[in-house]
């Protein structure tokens, strides 16, 4: 491959990558209206749906200041979305996790997405179904590395 045509690939992938994010930041804004939150509140709930997570380590995710964190995990608690889970060890420290609430509204939005999206790769083959998802761990590994250069 040319370094031209090289370049002109590369330069498609960027170009649906931009694509992409415009339709999750589209599907994020809609998801977020209609569980009543923020777009922010709402990436704040994405990150916590592995697990548990600190307050501090919430604010590190999503770029935030300390009393923007604290104000967002208040609206979520309020919201009934989210509960603070003292640490047994250390009663000045919290984690936070999602609640079966959230959970349950989450269904109700975000499994309108997983049918659109299984519609979408039905007729993929198991290999074009990997390539798909090595595809989009590529994607997610740029844009770390962009964030973790020096």
């Amino acid at each position: 491959m040319t370094e031209h045509s090289h370049r002109g690939r590369s330069d498609e992938i960027l170009a649906a990558t931009r694509r992409l994010y415009e339709a999750v930041y589209r599907f994020d804004s809609w998801a977020a209206s209609e569980l009543g939150l923020h777009v922010t509140d709402l990436r704040c709930v994405n990150a916590l749906e592995n697990g548990p997570l600190t307050a501090g380590e919430i604010g590190g995710r999503l770029a935030l200041t300390s009393g923007s964190v604290t104000a967002l995990i208040n609206r979520l608690v309020s919201a009934g979305f989210v509960e603070r889970i003292e640490d047994a060890h250390d009663r000045r420290r919290a984690k936070i996790a999602l609640t079966s609430k959230f959970r349950a509204n989450a269904d109700r939005v975000y499994s309108c997405l997983g049918r659109a999206i299984s519609a979408e790769f039905a007729q993929c083959s198991p290999a074009e179904s990997l390539a798909a998802i090595n595809t989009i761990e590529k994607l997610e590994a740029g844009f770390s590395e962009t964030l973790h250069r020096d």
